[in-house]
Protein backbone atom coordinates (compact mmCIF):
# COMPACT_ATOMS: atom_id res chain seq x y z
CA UNK A 1 0.00 0.00 0.00
CA UNK A 2 1.45 3.29 -0.98
CA UNK A 3 0.70 6.21 1.58
CA UNK A 4 -0.73 9.38 0.78
CA UNK A 5 2.95 10.91 0.75
CA UNK A 6 4.04 8.26 -1.49
CA UNK A 7 0.95 9.39 -4.20
CA UNK A 8 2.35 12.80 -3.48
CA UNK A 9 5.88 11.89 -4.67
CA UNK A 10 4.93 10.06 -7.76
CA UNK A 11 3.13 12.50 -8.64
CA UNK A 12 5.51 15.49 -8.55
CA UNK A 13 7.94 13.33 -10.33
CA UNK A 14 5.57 12.58 -13.09
CA UNK A 15 4.69 16.81 -13.14
CA UNK A 16 8.47 17.43 -13.51
CA UNK A 17 8.82 14.63 -16.34
CA UNK A 18 5.82 16.10 -18.14
CA UNK A 19 7.87 19.74 -17.88
CA UNK A 20 11.33 18.82 -18.49
CA UNK A 21 9.47 16.74 -21.69
CA UNK A 22 7.56 20.14 -22.33
CA UNK A 23 10.76 22.32 -22.04
CA UNK A 24 12.47 19.87 -24.33
CA UNK A 25 10.58 20.00 -27.20
CA UNK A 26 10.05 23.58 -26.59
CA UNK A 27 13.55 24.64 -27.10
CA UNK A 28 13.66 22.41 -30.34
CA UNK A 29 10.80 24.52 -31.89
CA UNK A 30 7.11 22.32 -31.21
CA UNK A 31 4.94 23.31 -28.71
CA UNK A 32 2.70 20.54 -26.61
CA UNK A 33 0.78 20.47 -23.91
CA UNK A 34 3.65 19.54 -21.57
CA UNK A 35 4.84 23.48 -21.73
CA UNK A 36 1.91 24.58 -19.65
CA UNK A 37 0.90 22.56 -16.16
CA UNK A 38 -2.78 22.11 -15.88
CA UNK A 39 -3.73 23.81 -13.05
CA UNK A 40 -0.96 26.45 -13.13
CA UNK A 41 1.04 24.85 -9.89
CA UNK A 42 3.23 22.44 -10.58
CA UNK A 43 6.80 23.85 -13.02
CA UNK A 44 5.72 24.89 -16.11
CA UNK A 45 8.09 25.91 -18.79
CA UNK A 46 5.82 28.74 -20.15
CA UNK A 47 6.23 31.91 -17.61
CA UNK A 48 3.71 34.70 -16.47
CA UNK A 49 5.92 37.65 -16.60
CA UNK A 50 4.10 40.33 -13.79
CA UNK A 51 4.91 44.05 -15.26
CA UNK A 52 4.42 47.07 -13.23
CA UNK A 53 3.92 49.65 -15.91
CA UNK A 54 4.30 52.97 -15.29
CA UNK A 55 2.88 56.06 -17.51
CA UNK A 56 2.65 59.20 -16.90
CA UNK A 57 -0.59 61.30 -16.45
CA UNK A 58 -2.58 58.08 -15.68
CA UNK A 59 -6.03 58.68 -14.47
CA UNK A 60 -6.68 57.72 -11.10
CA UNK A 61 -9.72 55.33 -12.10
CA UNK A 62 -7.14 53.56 -14.32
CA UNK A 63 -4.46 52.73 -11.62
CA UNK A 64 -4.25 49.31 -10.90
CA UNK A 65 -6.00 48.62 -14.27
CA UNK A 66 -4.67 44.54 -14.77
CA UNK A 67 -4.10 43.57 -19.08
CA UNK A 68 -2.86 40.25 -20.32
CA UNK A 69 -1.10 40.47 -23.34
CA UNK A 70 -0.35 37.42 -25.23
CA UNK A 71 1.07 37.14 -29.25
CA UNK A 72 2.52 35.43 -31.79
CA UNK A 73 0.16 31.87 -30.74
CA UNK A 74 1.30 30.51 -34.26
CA UNK A 75 -1.47 27.78 -34.19
CA UNK A 76 0.33 25.39 -36.71
CA UNK A 77 1.70 21.72 -37.64
CA UNK A 78 4.36 22.79 -34.69
CA UNK A 79 2.08 24.62 -32.06
CA UNK A 80 -0.86 22.03 -30.53
CA UNK A 81 -4.03 23.03 -30.19
CA UNK A 82 -4.07 21.33 -26.54
CA UNK A 83 -1.19 23.08 -26.26
CA UNK A 84 -2.72 26.66 -26.87
CA UNK A 85 -6.19 25.79 -24.76
CA UNK A 86 -3.50 25.17 -21.86
CA UNK A 87 -2.27 28.87 -22.23
CA UNK A 88 -6.01 30.33 -22.97
CA UNK A 89 -6.77 28.38 -19.41
CA UNK A 90 -3.99 29.76 -18.13
CA UNK A 91 -4.64 33.40 -18.93
CA UNK A 92 -8.45 33.09 -17.47
CA UNK A 93 -6.76 31.83 -14.39
CA UNK A 94 -5.33 35.35 -14.03
CA UNK A 95 -7.08 38.07 -12.06
CA UNK A 96 -7.24 40.35 -15.25
CA UNK A 97 -9.81 43.21 -16.39
CA UNK A 98 -8.53 42.93 -20.05
CA UNK A 99 -6.59 40.87 -22.66
CA UNK A 100 -4.54 42.28 -25.19
CA UNK A 101 -3.14 40.05 -28.42
CA UNK A 102 -0.50 41.06 -30.70
CA UNK A 103 -0.20 39.22 -33.46
CA UNK A 104 0.69 35.87 -35.34
CA UNK A 105 -1.93 33.82 -34.45
CA UNK A 106 -1.32 31.21 -37.24
CA UNK A 107 1.35 30.26 -39.40
CA UNK A 108 1.88 29.30 -43.11
CA UNK A 109 -1.62 28.56 -43.54
CA UNK A 110 -2.46 27.68 -46.67
CA UNK A 111 -6.22 26.58 -46.71
CA UNK A 112 -7.14 28.10 -43.71
CA UNK A 113 -7.54 25.38 -41.37
CA UNK A 114 -5.44 26.49 -38.84
CA UNK A 115 -7.05 30.10 -38.83
CA UNK A 116 -10.66 27.93 -37.94
CA UNK A 117 -8.65 26.32 -34.82
CA UNK A 118 -7.35 29.37 -33.72
CA UNK A 119 -10.38 31.30 -33.83
CA UNK A 120 -11.98 28.99 -31.36
CA UNK A 121 -9.06 28.63 -29.21
CA UNK A 122 -9.43 32.62 -29.29
CA UNK A 123 -13.69 32.58 -28.71
CA UNK A 124 -12.29 30.83 -25.24
CA UNK A 125 -10.88 33.89 -23.70
CA UNK A 126 -12.57 35.67 -20.63
CA UNK A 127 -11.98 38.78 -19.74
CA UNK A 128 -14.27 41.46 -18.24
CA UNK A 129 -13.39 44.35 -20.41
CA UNK A 130 -13.16 42.50 -23.64
CA UNK A 131 -10.39 41.32 -26.07
CA UNK A 132 -8.31 43.28 -28.37
CA UNK A 133 -6.15 42.37 -31.30
CA UNK A 134 -3.71 43.36 -33.70
CA UNK A 135 -2.60 41.58 -36.86
CA UNK A 136 0.96 40.33 -37.54
CA UNK A 137 2.97 39.05 -40.56
CA UNK A 138 1.88 35.87 -40.64
CA UNK A 139 -1.96 36.27 -40.74
CA UNK A 140 -1.38 38.65 -43.91
CA UNK A 141 -0.43 34.71 -45.76
CA UNK A 142 1.91 34.05 -48.33
CA UNK A 143 3.05 36.52 -50.10
CA UNK A 144 3.41 34.15 -53.14
CA UNK A 145 -0.43 33.34 -52.88
CA UNK A 146 -2.37 35.27 -55.37
CA UNK A 147 -3.77 38.23 -53.82
CA UNK A 148 -7.42 37.16 -54.26
CA UNK A 149 -6.49 34.16 -51.80
CA UNK A 150 -4.71 35.81 -49.35
CA UNK A 151 -7.00 38.46 -49.17
CA UNK A 152 -10.01 35.76 -48.50
CA UNK A 153 -7.96 34.21 -45.75
CA UNK A 154 -7.63 36.97 -43.97
CA UNK A 155 -11.50 37.98 -44.13
CA UNK A 156 -11.64 34.44 -42.61
CA UNK A 157 -9.28 34.81 -40.15
CA UNK A 158 -10.74 38.37 -38.98
CA UNK A 159 -14.10 37.64 -39.16
CA UNK A 160 -14.05 34.48 -37.25
CA UNK A 161 -11.90 36.56 -34.30
CA UNK A 162 -14.70 38.95 -34.08
CA UNK A 163 -17.72 36.31 -34.31
CA UNK A 164 -15.64 35.02 -31.40
CA UNK A 165 -15.76 38.37 -29.54
CA UNK A 166 -12.44 39.58 -30.41
CA UNK A 167 -12.06 43.41 -31.55
CA UNK A 168 -9.79 43.06 -33.92
CA UNK A 169 -8.02 47.04 -34.42
CA UNK A 170 -6.33 46.82 -37.96
CA UNK A 171 -5.01 50.71 -38.36
CA UNK A 172 -7.98 51.25 -35.80
CA UNK A 173 -8.77 52.67 -32.24
CA UNK A 174 -11.43 51.25 -29.60
CA UNK A 175 -12.18 53.12 -26.21
CA UNK A 176 -12.60 51.21 -22.93
CA UNK A 177 -14.56 52.27 -20.63
CA UNK A 178 -12.73 51.98 -17.26
CA UNK A 179 -15.64 52.60 -14.57
CA UNK A 180 -16.14 56.05 -16.65
CA UNK A 181 -12.72 56.78 -18.01
CA UNK A 182 -11.95 56.68 -21.10
CA UNK A 183 -8.90 53.72 -22.02
CA UNK A 184 -7.55 53.76 -26.02
CA UNK A 185 -6.62 51.09 -28.02
CA UNK A 186 -5.20 51.45 -30.84
CA UNK A 187 -4.04 48.25 -32.96
CA UNK A 188 -1.52 48.71 -36.09
CA UNK A 189 -1.10 46.71 -39.39
CA UNK A 190 1.91 45.02 -39.94
CA UNK A 191 5.38 46.53 -41.29
CA UNK A 192 6.89 43.81 -42.87
CA UNK A 193 3.59 43.67 -45.14
CA UNK A 194 3.47 47.72 -46.32
CA UNK A 195 -0.12 47.72 -43.82
CA UNK A 196 1.35 50.04 -40.85
CA UNK A 197 -1.00 52.98 -40.77
CA UNK A 198 -0.31 54.71 -38.02
CA UNK A 199 -1.99 58.52 -38.30
CA UNK A 200 -5.38 56.53 -39.70
CA UNK A 201 -4.66 54.55 -36.77
CA UNK A 202 -4.62 57.35 -34.23
CA UNK A 203 -7.22 59.69 -35.98
CA UNK A 204 -9.74 59.49 -33.20
CA UNK A 205 -7.63 59.33 -30.30
CA UNK A 206 -7.56 62.48 -28.30
CA UNK A 207 -3.96 63.44 -27.23
CA UNK A 208 -4.85 64.12 -23.60
CA UNK A 209 -6.08 60.90 -22.95
CA UNK A 210 -4.17 57.91 -22.25
CA UNK A 211 -3.41 55.43 -25.32
CA UNK A 212 -2.12 51.95 -25.29
CA UNK A 213 -1.11 50.99 -28.95
CA UNK A 214 -1.11 46.73 -30.08
CA UNK A 215 1.98 46.35 -32.69
CA UNK A 216 3.42 42.94 -33.93
CA UNK A 217 6.26 44.39 -34.75
CA UNK A 218 8.66 46.16 -32.73
CA UNK A 219 9.97 48.18 -35.18
CA UNK A 220 6.88 50.06 -35.15
CA UNK A 221 7.74 52.17 -32.33
CA UNK A 222 10.23 54.12 -34.33
CA UNK A 223 6.97 55.14 -36.71
CA UNK A 224 4.88 56.65 -33.86
CA UNK A 225 6.14 60.45 -33.97
CA UNK A 226 3.66 63.03 -33.41
CA UNK A 227 1.30 60.22 -31.82
CA UNK A 228 0.18 59.94 -28.43
CA UNK A 229 0.84 56.61 -26.93
CA UNK A 230 1.88 56.09 -23.73
CA UNK A 231 2.92 52.71 -23.94
CA UNK A 232 3.28 50.03 -26.70
CA UNK A 233 2.67 46.32 -27.16
CA UNK A 234 4.85 44.04 -29.68
CA UNK A 235 5.51 40.74 -29.93
CA UNK A 236 7.36 39.31 -33.69
CA UNK A 237 10.43 38.14 -32.03
CA UNK A 238 9.98 35.02 -30.05
CA UNK A 239 12.90 36.39 -27.75
CA UNK A 240 15.47 36.22 -30.26
CA UNK A 241 18.58 38.27 -30.29
CA UNK A 242 19.02 37.72 -33.94
CA UNK A 243 17.02 37.95 -37.10
CA UNK A 244 17.35 36.85 -40.31
CA UNK A 245 16.19 39.00 -43.13
CA UNK A 246 12.93 37.86 -44.89
CA UNK A 247 14.43 39.15 -48.23
CA UNK A 248 17.74 39.10 -49.76
CA UNK A 249 20.51 39.24 -48.67
CA UNK A 250 19.50 36.48 -46.07
CA UNK A 251 22.30 37.68 -43.25
CA UNK A 252 21.35 37.56 -39.87
CA UNK A 253 21.15 41.49 -37.91
CA UNK A 254 21.01 41.85 -34.16
CA UNK A 255 17.29 43.34 -33.29
CA UNK A 256 17.28 46.42 -31.10
CA UNK A 257 14.46 45.22 -29.30
CA UNK A 258 14.21 41.84 -28.78
CA UNK A 259 12.52 41.32 -25.14
CA UNK A 260 11.24 42.88 -22.43
CA UNK A 261 10.62 46.57 -21.27
CA UNK A 262 12.49 49.41 -23.33
CA UNK A 263 11.95 53.32 -23.09
CA UNK A 264 11.78 54.48 -26.61
CA UNK A 265 11.37 57.98 -27.18
CA UNK A 266 9.71 58.85 -24.03
CA UNK A 267 7.12 56.13 -25.10
CA UNK A 268 7.28 52.35 -23.23
CA UNK A 269 7.85 49.20 -25.48
CA UNK A 270 7.53 46.17 -23.90
CA UNK A 271 8.27 43.22 -26.51
CA UNK A 272 6.25 39.63 -25.52
CA UNK A 273 8.52 36.46 -26.22
CA UNK A 274 5.25 34.77 -27.43
CA UNK A 275 3.52 31.57 -27.04
CA UNK A 276 4.46 29.30 -30.14
CA UNK A 277 7.32 28.35 -32.33
CA UNK A 278 7.64 28.22 -36.04
CA UNK A 279 9.68 25.14 -35.72
CA UNK A 280 12.79 26.64 -34.97
CA UNK A 281 15.26 26.00 -31.74
CA UNK A 282 14.66 28.75 -29.26
CA UNK A 283 17.69 28.83 -26.74
CA UNK A 284 16.82 31.04 -23.18
CA UNK A 285 13.64 31.97 -24.60
CA UNK A 286 10.59 30.77 -22.57
CA UNK A 287 7.15 31.21 -24.07
CA UNK A 288 5.63 34.09 -22.52
CA UNK A 289 1.98 35.01 -20.77
CA UNK A 290 2.47 39.06 -19.86
CA UNK A 291 0.18 40.50 -17.23
CA UNK A 292 0.45 44.37 -17.21
CA UNK A 293 -0.90 46.71 -13.61
CA UNK A 294 -1.26 50.16 -14.92
CA UNK A 295 0.73 52.63 -12.31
Amino acid sequence: MVSDTGHNSIRRGASRRRHIRGAALGTLGFCTRWAVDRHGTGPEWIEVSEVELHLRRLPQRLRGLRIAHISDLHCSSTVSGAYLRRCIERVNRLDVDLVVLTGDYITYDFRGQYRKKVVALLGRIESPLGVYACLGNHDYGLRRLPPRQRASLLRRLTGGMRKSGVTVLRNQSAIVDVEGQPLWLVGLGDLWVDDFRPRKAFADVPSDETALALIHNPRGVEHLSGHEAQAVMSGHTHGSRTAAKPRPPWQASNRRYHRGMYEVDGTKLYVNRGLGRVGRARLNARPEITVFTLR
